[in-house]
């Protein structure tokens, strides 16, 4: 669960890290991933009404996607609009899979986006391409819930009249890992080199190659919209790691420290990461806390082993030392 804002700027951040242009690699991302999950569910979308289509409509509003219109609809094109889009090349792959899976044929699509109103023009396309298959994670933890209901301050939670909802005066859209997955995999071939990364403060254990340099584009671009934001982050003792995992990870859905034990001297920290959506996001956005809380750069070094993502920030330079 996050905000568009941040989503898009995490997106842009990427792009300048690895040096590549992903627009349509977060698109076919996003259509697979969507393709993959309205398979799972009993009413898919059927026909091109889709005042027909059962429960469309609140699950948008639930995902917190804008309302869409059908402005065209000829043998030669389909356009769709799609007011208040949270993000252009996400919004088209959804409405892309939507509209295939509703008239049971393929089709290319293409977008444009305004202030506020996406495009999205579709044509029918002959191309066989076979159902999108599961995706695995690439770290070996299991998914243990993190109870975020006892956490929410529901009253905080404002459904907004023009569709969607916010939380603190922010509006939030739900996302799911697997489409961070499928993004992760179209990506990973054309990665060749990283820039203005900090790729000596990530270690992934067990983690490699071109998975490695996404992991750390992804991580670093986390770290940083963490430190652009300017939250506070208080820490006296180990215990208040998990009070600051819960705010800046568990209401995002994005995991939550477990047992963190804290070296007092130099602030070094080693947890258990339960529920942890991606190690990389999860990890970047951790590195974030701890920079900010101590003031000092750090290095990160995270694992998966035994069905648990462990973390170890300490800081780059071993004669640190911090004072509280």
């Amino acid at each position: 669960m996050v905000s568009p804002r941040w989503m898009n700027s995490l997106f842009s951040n990427i792009e300048m890290k690895t040096s590549l242009s992903l627009g349509r690699k977060i698109a076919h991302a996003s259509s697979e991933s969507e393709e993959f999950l309205m398979a799972l569910q009993e009413d898919s979308p059927r026909g091109k009404n889709p005042r027909k289509w059962k429960y469309f409509s609140e699950g948008r509003l639930c995902r917190g996607l804008g309302e869409i219109e059908i402005i065209d609809d000829s043998p030669e094109k389909t356009i769709i609009l799609v007011n208040r889009f949270c993000s252009g090349p996400l919004d088209a792959g959804i409405i892309a899979s939507t509209w295939e899976m509703a008239t049971g044929k393929r089709h290319k699509f293409r977008w444009s986006e305004s202030k506020d109103v996406l495009m999205v023009e579709l044509t029918e396309d002959e191309v066989d391409i076979p159902s999108p298959q599961e995706m695995k994670k690439n770290w070996n933890a299991t998914d243990e819930t993190t109870e975020n209901s006892s956490i929410f301050h529901w009253d905080d939670i404002r459904e907004l009249e023009s569709g969607g909802w916010e939380i603190d005066g922010e509006r939030k859209i739900m996302i799911h890992r697997d489409l961070i997955l499928r993004f992760e995999e179209f990506t990973l071939a054309q990665i060749v080199s990283l820039r203005d990364s900090r790729e000596e403060d990530y270690m992934w254990k067990d983690v490699v190659g071109k998975r490695a340099m996404w992991w750390t584009a992804v991580a670093d671009s986390c770290r940083q919209l963490f430190s652009d934001s300017e939250k506070h982050v208080m820490i006296s003792e180990a215990k208040d790691w998990t009070n600051s995992s819960i705010r800046n990870l568990s209401l995002q859905g994005l995991g939550r420290l477990s047992n963190p034990r804290l070296n007092s001297e130099n602030g070094e920290l080693n947890s258990d990461i339960i529920g942890c959506f991606h190690p990389a996001i999860s990890g970047g956005i951790l590195l974030g806390c701890w920079e900010r809380s101590t003031g000092v750069k750090g290095r990160i070094k995270i694992s998966s082993e035994g069905g648990v993502v462990t973390v170890n920030i300490a800081p780059k330079r071993t004669s640190v030392a911090i004072s509280r």
